[in-house]
């Protein structure tokens, strides 16, 4: 509890958008090349499906898996589900 929770402020703001999401709940469904990410409807292009996935994985919330693909760390998988459930209202 003593420690700057600020510093968690990057990790979560990465949550922060609706496509990001998405394109998580996407992965944890088993999707995990880019090609099949693009057929979902409403994540825009290319380049800002890729944009968003450069984010998560500099936040740490995926991780690359080969060319074109994507995952989630075994690692994140629960605390990415905690911090989801907990955001629910």
């Amino acid at each position: 509890m003593g420690s700057d929770w600020s510093e968690a402020a990057e990790t979560l703001g990465a949550l922060g958008h609706p496509v990001r999401l998405r394109l998580i709940q996407a992965l944890a469904e088993g999707r995990t090349a880019v090609t099949e990410l693009m057929e979902l409807e409403g994540l825009g292009t290319t380049g800002q499906i890729y944009h968003h996935l450069r984010q998560l994985v500099s936040a740490g919330w995926l991780e690359t898996a080969g060319r074109g693909r994507y995952r989630i760390p075994p690692s994140r998988l629960v605390p990415l589900l905690v911090v989801v459930a907990g955001a629910r209202r």
